[in-house]
């Protein structure tokens, strides 16, 4: 339970008084503290303190001391307001005395009241029915009702057994209604303090917010309303809040994105990666080696340039060979369990590593994916091959040549990859590996014993789900992310962002990320429905092995706005 804190301090003649916070569901009080200044022994306060139940009548003062405190017993069905009086006693009225805080901590909270009915009501999306600013308001409108000069005299306090208790019970029932209201209009009042309304306010204006982001996040959105519409056609669509970015991009806000496990690739095209060109696409090409845009790596670029980048051990700098800038390697390499190093991967993509070596004779090489899931716990790659657990694609393999640079390009599946007996790595040794399935970061490990020079490396999608036999293509745009916004469904994304996000003379090919296209039986995705009516389906990203939801047994109903719900077979409607 919440300290009972100081609201009110004001100072009458010699004495400062203290009104308390209202305490509701109070049952007793175990300490209390106060914070002031310039007392000595002969400068000091003379402390009490009185209570009410019900706003309006007091105790007489008693003196605050713990003994007097803790010896108080509520029923916890009443609001109790504490009032604190310090009385200065000086030996030099030159020695200021001041009150500058108290809080009192509970022994113990009773059961707030039941209120069904306002648990139905418009209200309790906005407030509880005794938060303490409805409390605050009713309170204070009650004790100038009960005033005279409000109510009209002949309308009694008290009955014939000399009890106000009644009156005070009816007005502060009507009291109490009206500060729902008032405390209901204040809320759209201040609507940029409650996190709901300023989203639709927000989104209302055309600008999109995620369930993810918080008041604050919310509220620079507003300030900042013309400079993140400026932002649209720009790559800040797309800027992330775990990269230094002020916050999410609004593509990753449309989407829902969660920094800690999702992954989202933006790749603008060079116009050289289409049709045919020499050395960079062919009609039928589906690879994404060449593109800068898209590589995980610790350096987007073929030539390493700053070693500090790296997770590199042993002896590793960086040289000149021709016109390359290569890492070179002496009993070494790249590898680390620091989370600095970790780069995010999605399980349900088909990954490439690659890069560019030249070892000296005798010298041996070892290549592995170090993964884990998104709480950093190491996890094991499995082997396409024949299915053992491994994150190693070889290990202390000699390669055949070492008078050039040889390309080394290895491949991690996705999750649901079946096995193929007769994999091998395009080196001719070792295998391929899948992903487990928990999967969000890779750390490569690269090692050498020997000696040997370093170029490209690359970590990036493997391919896509369409060739690029295109000519006069200006502004290709691929994309692959995870939809978790389930106010809309893949092509609503897919029109916002070209609608609004993209340059209008762009072209752009959505990918959910896992989609079937990346699945070698290309089996159709599972479809899930919302009730009553299915207004819409969702379609998930992958059709996992035995599907089902992400939060099992649940369904879409008006008041459940976060389920996901399972398949009828037969039927478009969930089982329940």
């Amino acid at each position: 339970m919440m300290e009972i804190q100081a609201a009110l301090i004001r100072e009458e003649g010699n004495s400062i008084f203290i009104q308390c916070a209202p305490a509701v569901a109070l049952l007793g009080v175990s300490s209390f503290v106060d914070h002031t200044s310039g007392e000595d022994e002969h400068n000091f306060f003379d402390k009490f303190f009185r209570y009410s139940v019900n706003g309006i009548d007091y105790t007489e003062f008693a003196p605050l001391t713990l003994e007097q405190l803790s010896g108080l017993n509520f029923t916890g069905n009443d609001i109790v307001w504490f009032e604190l009086q310090y009385y200065k006693r000086q030996a030099n009225s030159h020695v200021p005395l001041q009150v500058n805080g108290v809080s009192f901590t509970p022994s113990g909270q009773g059961a707030l009241k039941d209120t069904p009915l306002f648990a139905q009501s418009i209200f309790a999306r906005f407030f509880q029915a005794y938060d303490i600013e409805v409390v605050r308001w009713y309170m204070n409108v009650l004790q100038k009702l009960y005033e005279k000069g409000i109510i009209p005299n002949y309308m009694d306090r008290f009955d014939a057994e000399k009890s106000n208790a009644d009156f005070i019970s009816f007005w502060e029932s009507i009291a109490h209604f009206v500060a729902y209201l008032v405390i209901y209009a204040r809320k759209f009042q201040a609507f940029y303090k409650t996190d709901f309304l300023l989203s639709d306010y927000l989104e209302q204006r055309g600008l999109a917010v995620s369930e993810h982001n918080s008041l604050s996040e919310m509220n620079e959105l507003m300030e900042h309303f013309y400079q993140h519409i400026a932002y649209r056609g720009t790559k800040h669509i797309y800027d992330k809040s775990e990269l230094g970015a002020a916050i999410d991009g609004e593509l990753l806000r449309l989407i829902n994105y969660r920094d800690d496990e999702d992954e989202l690739l933006f790749n603008l095209y060079k116009p050289e990666h289409f049709g045919w060109n020499i050395g960079n696409a062919s009609p039928l090409y589906k690879g994404l080696h060449l593109n800068d845009n898209i590589n995980k790596s610790y350096e987007t670029h073929f030539d390493v340039r700053d070693i500090s980048k790296y997770p590199v051990f042993g002896n590793v700098t960086v040289a000149r060979d021709q016109e390359k800038s290569v890492m070179a390697i002496n009993q070494g390499g790249i590898n680390s369990s620091d989370p600095a190093w970790r780069i995010k991967v999605d399980s349900r993509l088909d990954y490439e590593i690659s890069f560019f070596i030249k070892t000296e004779k005798d010298s041996r090489l070892t290549v592995g994916a170090n993964t884990f899931s998104k709480t950093g716990n190491p996890l094991s790659c499995r082997s396409y091959k024949d299915g053992t657990d491994t994150n190693y694609f070889f290990d202390g393999i000699q390669l055949v040549r070492d008078d050039c640079y040889l390309q080394v390009k290895l491949f991690i599946y996705n999750r649901n990859r079946k096995t193929f007996a007769h994999d091998t790595t395009e080196v001719k040794q070792g295998n391929d590996l899948i992903f487990h399935e928990d999967a969000v970061y890779l750390i490569p490990e690269i090692r050498l014993s020997g000696a040997g020079k370093l170029w490209g490396l690359r970590i990036l999608p493997m391919q896509t789900s369409y060739s690029r036999g295109l000519i006069q293509v200006n502004n290709f745009i691929s994309v692959w992310l995870r939809n978790r916004n389930h106010a809309y469904a893949m092509e609503q994304v897919k029109d916002y962002i070209t609608r609004y996000l993209v340059p209008y003379n762009s072209w752009m090919a959505l990918s959910d990320v896992g989609d079937a296209g990346y699945n070698e039986l290309e089996e159709a995705p599972e479809t899930f429905y919302w009730l009553p009516e299915a207004p819409y389906c969702e379609t998930t990203a992958w059709r996992p092995v035995g599907p089902s939801c992400e939060l099992k047994d649940l369904v879409w109903e008006p008041e459940i706005e976060t389920a996901y719900c399972e398949t009828r077979e037969g039927g478009p409607n969930p089982k329940n």
